[in-house]
This record gives C-alpha cells, structure tokens and sequence, in this order.
C-alpha cells in the first residue's frame, strides 16, 4: 500500500493572509500556516499551499 499526499494550491488573489485576516495562525517550522475550512495554507510564493 502507498500513501500520495494531495496538494492543493489557491492563489493569493483569492484571499490575502495575513495578521488581520482572521484565520487561526499556526506555526509550523520556518513559516506560518493559517487555518479556515478544515484545513490549513501556507504562503508559497504567489500561491498558497494547502496543508
């Protein structure tokens, strides 16, 4: 059995995350992911990441 790991992105003109967006902040290594929908971005470059 195999695992794949599903990556979503979502561009930075459909929502702007930030201190003042009002989504959870979570810090996870080197940068911050905010959280909304049960799920959880992170900023990579004009995108973001679905984690």
């Amino acid at each position: 059995m195999t695992v794949t790991d599903v990556h979503a992105e979502h561009t930075t003109t459909e929502h702007q995350h930030g201190a003042s967006c009002g989504h959870e902040t979570v810090q996870h290594g080197d940068h911050v992911d905010y959280v909304h929908d049960g799920h959880k971005h992170a900023v990579h470059g004009e995108h973001y990441d679905e984690h």
